[in-house]
């Protein structure tokens, strides 16, 4: 799972974007991140809206980065259009200014 790391130093904000599937597979990814987070960072933006499957070994992830980034005082906002994040993270869960469009279900008929 590809993660856009960016660090804005005239805002002190990291943003953070994943994109496909939010799992275990990212879990070193996450970890250095935790690693590497400055000391009085003042914001954080979590976009999850490019992912396409959220795992619980995702949400554990998320779970732990959220707390890191509290832990230093950083204020956080994620940004998806998913309950399952925002009945996670209902004070800081966001929907994003420009929604994925919806896959179109596609029906194949082999007969």
């Amino acid at each position: 799972m590809p993660v856009n790391v960016s660090y804005i130093p005239s805002e002190d904000r990291l943003d953070l974007s994943f994109r496909g599937n939010f799992d275990v597979s990212v879990s070193q990814s996450v970890c250095d991140i935790c690693k590497q987070i400055p000391s009085g960072l003042r914001s954080c933006i979590i976009d999850l809206s490019e992912i396409e499957r959220l795992f619980d070994s995702g949400v554990a992830l998320l779970q732990m980065l959220y707390r890191r980034l509290v832990g230093l005082g950083t204020t956080v906002v994620i940004l998806s259009d998913r309950p399952e994040i925002h009945n996670r993270f209902p004070s800081i869960a966001r929907a994003p200014a420009y929604p994925r469009p919806k896959r179109a279900s596609v029906a194949t008929d082999f007969s």
